[in-house]
């Protein structure tokens, strides 16, 4: 058997031996287009290298046994197989045939991995082995050695496992090639990539193409329509244009035989010599969305994710629900069907979930627990089938026997104490946590700790795929149900004065402690003064500064001890309030206008909730069956209290967590500029956690410089409601036939008529005044101290679990959220009328 063979000798079979990116270049020399002479070391060299050597048994076993879920098991793995195979000497008979060939080439050579599973449309490995460039022919040999051990990376390992391809089929071809004395390279996408629409995207710089991919050099952009015209040239360094508009539209056409020739939009390298241009292999574009079939929502995000979310943030949270939340949840109640599905989607920067999977799990609620708002996470044309499908009722029954067994924390009258125990000991690691000095730790250690969080971390996702995702939303949607249909409640205004008044709601306390500091400031002259006449800068100079600020500074402190862990988002590139307290002066600011003592306010909605438990009970009492249903209602009303608590209580505890994560990150940012690895500490941010531990590595700058302008071009903006594939839509009617009237979810009832005052950040927060109806695509619990003085509240997202649903009920305030378009429709000083029985807003003349 040939295992060395020349490009112009592989057949339309070759795909085997020699992996995509060789046999794609045989293809295209066939097919006449500019490919450098080369040869390739078949896969079967590599078979035969490891079965020599012995190496091929050693690798399986440790394979075999590997734990995926640990990263640094892999990272050590990985190590010691590279260490492995590089170490070895090439067998004579292989070398001496890489060699032959290698010296009929001559002169400077590329050597390249092909991988069999790279390249190809649904898996592409691409990037993830190894090249070397400006080989000499006797050096050939070893370069090959490397590239099979960077088959063997961390990154491809995982990539491997995650994409279900086996390790020990297939392997690595190696590809050699005549180096191109290129003045000019890049790469090129025949159709865009971000945006699916049909153009030509090259990126091009001078010299060698390592230096695009590295970051080295910022790329000049070129955008190229069908008709070969250059509709975009940017020059990015300002020197001018490495090449000219004609070879940019050369290039495009040679793109166009490339798309003809695979069938499919090609990503291509490219480079320019003196004697024109040469392709360096084409792949199928994968950053293209595909439809795979799912159907996504955003709408579920919206009540638990619903800010813009970093790269790094994804993949902090991102595993702990799809691992823990879902596929562990799913395994311990048999739940099979969504046991391994994928549940999270990252699309233009926000939250998409699975509609497949939240509809299996939502099969085992009750008909009459499917209420509009669980069926406003689905398109409308789906709301009716999902409404009406049989209920899977002995199979949730046998889930919670299965729970019982397997995780008795998760039954309904246990994961609420358990969470509180769990709490208990996670703040007790968390004062461990803060007398540690993380700037004097080196990046193992600061591994090591993050590892320690994230390990105590887990017991919060397996305690909230009971709490929030069956608890708290079936207990919650039966009252509101049972109350529409045994008592008429169709504004919701019983159900919002039954789960309003509860003591020990974290975010309610959180707005208590901040009513008090405002109250101290406005009794106080000075502070009051000082806190009007000075920026934030000023005035926390001032407070070390002036003996007259010393008792408001003690009660500041006192409270970012307790509560600086929060911010106005979960998003952990944003600073918490105990990083930048300036947040919570702008807040202290807008309560001083109209100081309040919010403890009793809490305790008038607690007297309400009270009267209202009376009420409900007398009438349900008075009913046919009536003690009978008054004794059910009330054991179900308290699991609905307690876990509508539970939601909110999470979310403090959540942020506990974050702000951990975020500081021994943020110290990773500033140990990782400081070796000159990225630019900026908040760089961090962009990159995903696998990434940032494998620093200092492979520069990433052109790679965070493309995610960032990806968060940032997305950050204020809110995706359609849905997605399939690349399709992106919305079925929100914005508008009723009535073109005064715009169409939202109730989320708190009453009727308010008033001001609008559209926000766009928390720093906006201090524009807003008594009886503003705030309009805000989202809000968060760092939010929620000024919701007293709103007459009420428009969001763009969220429903009638949202803190700000929630916390809107708690204030007496009407709620309308899902309202497409919100802040942009919507315009600051217009007069509206907010409808939170009916979930409308009516424009005023």
């Amino acid at each position: 058997m040939k295992h060395v063979i020349g490009l112009a000798d592989l057949g339309a079979d070759s795909l085997e031996k020699v992996g995509g990116k060789a046999c794609n270049l045989a293809i295209m020399a066939r097919g006449g287009l500019p490919v450098p002479e080369a040869f390739v070391i078949c896969t079967s060299a590599y078979h035969r290298f490891l079965e020599e050597t012995g190496l091929g048994s050693k690798i399986s076993f440790l394979v075999e046994k590997l734990d995926f879920t640990d990263r640094e098991e892999v990272a050590a793995a990985a190590e010691r197989i590279q260490t492995m195979i590089s170490s070895q000497v090439t067998p004579v008979a292989l070398k001496e045939d890489i060699d032959e060939r290698a010296f009929m080439l001559g002169g400077l050579l590329a050597v390249r991995s092909s991988a069999v599973a790279e390249d190809m449309p649904d898996a592409s490995f691409a990037g993830q082995q190894d090249s070397f460039l400006n080989v000499a022919a006797a050096d050939v040999h070893m370069n090959v050695q490397r590239c099979w051990a960077s088959y063997w990376n961390e990154r491809a390992m995982t990539y491997r496992h995650d994409a279900r391809v086996p390790h020990m089929e297939g392997g690595m071809a190696v590809l050699v090639q005549r180096m191109v004395d290129s003045r000019a390279s890049g790469i090129m996408f025949t159709v865009d990539p971000v945006t699916g629409e049909d153009r030509t995207v090259i990126e091009s710089v001078r010299g060698l193409g390592d230096r695009l991919a590295s970051g080295e050099a910022a790329p000049d952009r070129f955008v190229v329509s069908r008709d070969g015209t250059v509709v975009v040239a940017d020059d990015a360094d300002g020197l001018g244009l490495s090449i000219s508009d004609g070879e940019a539209a050369m290039l495009s056409t040679i793109g166009a035989d490339l798309e003809r020739l695979f069938g499919s939009p090609q990503d291509v390298e490219w480079a320019l010599d003196a004697e024109g241009v040469k392709l360096l292999q084409s792949r199928p574009v994968t950053t293209v969305a595909e439809d795979d079939g799912i159907l996504w929502t955003r709408a579920y995000g919206d009540e638990y994710w619903a800010d813009a979310t970093t790269p790094l943030f994804f993949s902090v949270m991102g595993p702990m629900l799809t691992d823990y939340v879902n596929h562990e949840g799913a395994r311990i109640m048999g739940y099979k069907a969504i046991q391994d599905s994928p549940l999270l989607r990252l699309h233009k920067s926000h939250i998409y979930f699975n509609t497949w999977v939240l509809e299996q799990a939502f099969s085992y609620y009750p008909r009459y627990a499917r209420s509009k708002e669980l069926l406003n996470y689905y398109p409308a044309s789906e709301r009716e089938r999902i409404a009406g499908s049989p209920s899977r009722t002995g199979m949730a029954l046998m889930s919670q026997l299965r729970v019982a067994v397997r995780d008795p924390d998760g039954m309904l009258n246990r994961t609420d104490k358990a969470y509180k125990e769990w709490a208990s000991r996670f703040m007790k690691q968390c004062l461990r946590f803060d007398r540690l000095d993380l700037s004097a730790m080196d990046y193992g250690q600061l591994k090591r700790v993050y590892g320690e969080i994230e390990e105590a971390a887990i017991g919060h996702y397996r305690l909230i795929r009971y709490g929030m995702v069956s608890h708290s939303i079936a207990s919650n949607m039966i009252i509101k149900q049972w109350l529409r249909s045994w008592l008429n409640d169709e504004s919701g205004e019983l159900y919002s004065k039954l789960i309003s008044g509860l003591r020990g709601n974290k975010t309610l306390e959180t707005n208590v402690a901040l009513s008090k500091l405002a109250l101290r400031a406005s009794k106080d002259r000075h502070v009051a003064a000082a806190l009007r006449s000075m920026d934030n800068g000023e005035f926390m100079k001032a407070l070390k500064d002036d003996p007259m600020l010393d008792n408001f500074h003690e009660r500041l402190d006192e409270f970012l001890y307790e509560y600086g862990h929060r911010s106005h988002t979960r998003e952990i590139v944003y600073p918490r309030w105990s990083e930048d307290p300036g947040m919570v002066l702008d807040v202290i600011r807008v309560l001083l206008e109209s100081p309040t003592d919010l403890s009793k306010v809490e305790d008038a909605r607690e007297k309400e909730r009270l009267e209202a438990e009376r009420r409900v009970f007398a009438a349900l009492r008075g009913m046919k069956a009536g003690r009978v249903r008054a004794v059910i209602f009330e054991k179900v009303l308290r699991l609905a209290q307690t876990y509508l608590l539970f939601r909110e209580n999470q979310r403090f505890f959540l942020d506990h967590i974050l702000f951990r994560q975020r500081l021994i990150l943020r110290e990773y940012g500033e140990r990782l500029q400081s070796d000159g690895v990225i630019d900026d500490r908040d760089d961090v941010f962009f990159l995903e956690l696998g990434e940032v531990f494998a620093l200092p590595g492979e520069d990433p700058r052109r790679l965070i410089a493309q995610r960032r302008r990806d968060f940032m071009r997305h950050r204020d903006i809110l995706p359609p409601k849905f997605l399939r594939g690349r399709m992106e839509f919305d079925d929100t009617v914005t508008r009723l036939d009535d073109s005064t009237v715009i169409q939202g979810s109730a989320a708190s009832p009453s009727v308010f008529r008033g001001r609008v005052r559209v926000v766009s950040s928390v720093h906006e927060l201090s524009q807003v005044e008594n009886g503003d109806v705030l309009v805000a695509s989202n809000t968060d619990p760092g939010w929620t101290a000024v919701f007293h003085r709103l007459g009420g509240l428009v969001t763009e997202t969220g429903g009638i679990l949202s803190h700000g649903a929630v916390v809107s009920r708690e204030y007496g305030i009407p709620a309308v959220t899902a309202v497409k378009g919100a802040t942009t429709v919507l315009k600051t000083g217009q007069t509206i009328t907010v409808d939170g029985n009916e979930g409308v807003i009516r424009l005023e003349e």
